[in-house]
Order: C-alpha cells, then structure tokens, then sequence
C-alpha cells in the first residue's frame, strides 16, 4: 500500500511538473492535447516562447491531465467525461450541504457549545464528506471499467489521488482560482 501511494505521488508530480503550454519555438498553438512530444497540452493560445504580456502557461485541467496520463482515446475521452458530469450532478447538493456543515461547526464552535454540540455538528459533516467519497470513488470504478489493461495499471495514482475532493468546485473539469 506504501508503495503504491509513493508511486502514486511521484507519478502525480510528474505529470504536474510537466511544462504546460510553453512550446518552444512554435510549438503546440493552442488547447489541444498536443501531438509529437506528448509535452504541449495547450496554454494561453499562441505556442512560442513564454516573453510578451509574461502570461504564466494556463495548468491543465483535470481532464485533460488524465487523457495525457492515461492515453485516452477519443472514445474515452466522451465516456469518462460523461461519467465525471453524472458525478458532479449527484454531488452538487452535498457540495452545498458541506459548504454549509463547515458553517454551522465553526457557529457552535464559536457560540461556545457543550462538546456534545460541537461533536454532532462534526458527525453530520463527516457523514455528508463520506457520501461525496462514494461518489467520487463510484465513478472512478466507472472510468476503470472503460479503460485497458495498460491503462487500468496506471489508473489508481492518476486518478485516484487527483479525484479527491474533485467535486467540490462547480465544475469538475476546471482548475481551482489562483
């Protein structure tokens, strides 16, 4: 299990410290998933060397990390995102519930309640956090299911380390605000 959560965070890193966007000298022009070197994943839409407005190169989407990482064909591309939009309609109102169990257990934190207050509150969000896992965890044995054995193999530290908590933006498929 250690080791595979090491391989996991060393796999996830790789994948983050790959340069997105930056392309050198013409490169790959502009969101796509890039050809050739398999480096370009798109960026702020003009290839070339970084200079000019000094624009930071945009980090890949989730989506598009996992279709690097994973080889994913077009195919699969449609299944898993169909599968990530199903999960985040189901997780929308707990997303809210959550939001609003972190507020009610800072209120009774600092009305001064009995710890016994304190722990219910704790214990309703707990519960709610565990409906988002199984959800989360429901559509990554959906992904899996689509995937190929190479892929399968690689699957548990691209996507596992990288859906968790993944629905708690409106949109799966976007980075969170800088």
């Amino acid at each position: 299990m250690k080791k595979a959560i090491i391989l996991g965070l060393m796999s996830a890193a790789l994948v983050l410290a790959q340069p997105g966007g930056m392309g050198g000298g013409g490169g790959d022009t502009g969101g796509g998933m890039g050809s050739g070197s398999g480096m370009g994943r798109g960026g702020s839409g003009g290839g070339g060397e970084m200079g000019g407005g000094g624009m930071m190169p945009s980090m890949p989407t989730p989506m598009e990390r996992w279709s690097t990482a994973l080889a994913l064909n077009k195919d699969q591309k449609k299944e898993v995102k169909g599968i990530m939009d199903d999960g985040q309609k189901e997780a929308a109102p707990l997303r809210d519930q959550l939001l609003k169990g972190r507020q009610n257990i800072a209120q009774v934190v600092a009305a001064g309640k009995s710890q016994d207050d304190i722990n219910a509150a704790i214990n309703e969000y707990a519960a709610t956090q565990a409906k988002m896992t199984q959800i989360e965890l429901r559509c990554f044995a959906k992904i899996f299911a689509v995937l190929d054995k190479d892929q399968q193999a690689k699957s548990p530290q691209v996507l596992l380390m990288s859906m968790n908590g993944i629905f708690k933006n409106k949109n799966w498929d976007s980075n969170p605000p800088r």
